[in-house]
């Protein structure tokens, strides 16, 4: 059996040899010398280097002639080993450390990607000059593996000539056979496709509870504000006098409680694994409709016990239809209108529009609020962030540009204190729309 060992290693242990270390002190205390053939730099250089590396006196060893360095740019020619040059310097390396009384001979080489190159074909005839050094038992050949540097072409050569293959710790090597290896790397390989199989099925359940998790989140703010609607129209109900009015504000509470069914069955198609958006094609202009109407309460100084009032100016002209999710889109209207009404507090106004251009239906929605600095607006759509302190969840803008830009659309804020907040939402539309999906009041089932 030849006498050439493999070291398994990496770059990114750097140039650090430490396991070889142990082996290297017991060798030279054993009246061992080594052959260590180095790269580019001299034999200076190269000493200070192992210095630096190695906890060994190195030097002392080196002035008694018990380390002989080879540059392996010496048996280099062209783009290949002159392998006559490379067995003479060996050679002649063996007989100097003869010379100088060592017992047994390490001639330790780092292969990288220059040797591969210059090895030629896939390196036979290389490995078949080393093992002839090894008729006697007194040489050994140490090959350390840069692994990142070689092709998968060249890594036969690592099973076919090495009698141990030692894998590079970090203090110490496991030490193989290369069967041994093989069949520890295939075992290790399936433990670590069934680890990574495994793994994956655990991220997807957690991805499914915390998507759940942010679900529910976005839930709770929704049937918070759904809540809110329902009390509101409910106490308008109670204040006025015509039925038609009284009438108007029940229909809003059946939608709304219409939406807050939908929030539960989102919940379910979840937990079902159902993916499904519920989009079809409604009439922009009466989404927009709808969302007013379920924060109308809010506009009436009288329903909500606060003094003065806020002044609504509605211009819905778009004649476009959206493919979208009525409820979603709703509610995340209806979240910025909320936001806007926080804004203005007690008294002000508010603008709601809506008009074609281009390929585009535009929302705006305008109030005369506090307005916002440079710094909030850059957070504003964060999860979380809210200006409202304990009063505010941080969630409704979060959830509405979430839902905006899954319908495609753009958003653009502009804001300045004391001066009001400006909400433009871009959506792409449709000229015409053959099956429209809303319809009245009547036609949804609850059960």
């Amino acid at each position: 059996m030849c006498n050439i060992h493999g070291i398994i290693s990496s770059n990114y242990r750097g140039t650090e040899i430490k396991p070889y270390e142990k082996e290297l002190q017991k060798h030279f205390q054993n009246n061992g010398g080594v052959i260590y053939i180095y790269s580019k730099d001299n034999e200076e250089q190269t000493l200070e280097h192992l210095e630096e590396v190695l906890e060994i006196n190195i030097r002392e060893y080196h002035k008694r002639n018990r380390i002989v360095f080879l540059c392996r740019e010496e048996f280099i020619k062209g783009d290949t080993i002159d392998k006559k040059a490379f067995g003479d310097a060996i050679k002649n390396g063996l007989l100097e450390l003869d010379k100088h009384g060592a017992m047994k001979k390490d001639v330790y080489i780092t292969i990288d990607s220059f040797w591969e190159s210059t090895m030629g074909k896939d390196g036979t005839d290389c490995y078949a000059l080393l093992e002839n050094f090894n008729c006697h038992e007194d040489t050994r050949f140490i090959l350390r593996y840069i692994m990142e540097e070689l092709s998968e072409d060249y890594i036969n050569n690592l099973i076919k000539f090495h009698k141990t293959l030692l894998l590079d710790g970090i203090e110490d090597f496991e030490i193989y056979t290369p069967e041994e290896l093989v069949y520890k790397s295939m075992t290790i390989l399936s433990r670590h496709n069934l680890l990574i199989y495994n793994l994956e099925r655990e991220i997807l359940r957690l991805e499914y509870f915390r998507t759940l998790g942010e679900l529910l989140e976005g839930v709770v703010h929704d049937m918070n504000n759904l809540l809110i609607t329902i009390l509101g129209h409910a106490q308008l109900a109670t204040m006025v006098n015509s039925e038609e009015d009284i009438k108007k504000s029940l229909e809003i509470i059946q939608r709304t409680t219409l939406d807050g069914k939908f929030t539960i069955d989102a919940i379910r198609n979840h937990i079902r694994g159902s993916t499904s958006s519920l989009k079809s094609m409604y009439k922009f202009d009466n989404i927009v409709c709808t969302a007013i109407e379920m924060t109308e309460h809010k506009f009436r100084s009288h329903a909500i016990g606060k003094k003065g009032g806020i002044n609504l100016v509605e211009e819905l002209n778009s004649n476009r239809y959206i493919y979208g999710n009525e409820y979603e889109l709703r509610q995340s209207i209806i979240n910025i209108i909320l936001n806007g009404i926080d804004a203005i507090g007690d008294s002000g106004s508010m603008f709601i529009k809506t008009y074609d251009f281009g390929e585009q239906t535009v929302l705006e929605i305008i109030d005369s609020g506090h307005g916002m600095a440079e710094t909030t607006m850059k957070k504003l759509f964060s999860p979380y962030f809210s200006t409202k302190g304990n009063k505010g969840t941080g969630l409704g803008l979060n959830i509405a540009k979430k839902i905006f830009d899954n319908h495609g659309a753009e958003v653009m804020v502009e804001s300045k204190i004391n001066k009001g907040t400006k909400f433009t939402i871009s959506f792409p539309t449709e000229l015409f729309a053959s099956n429209v999906a809303e319809g009245d009041i009547e036609d949804y089932n609850i059960t």
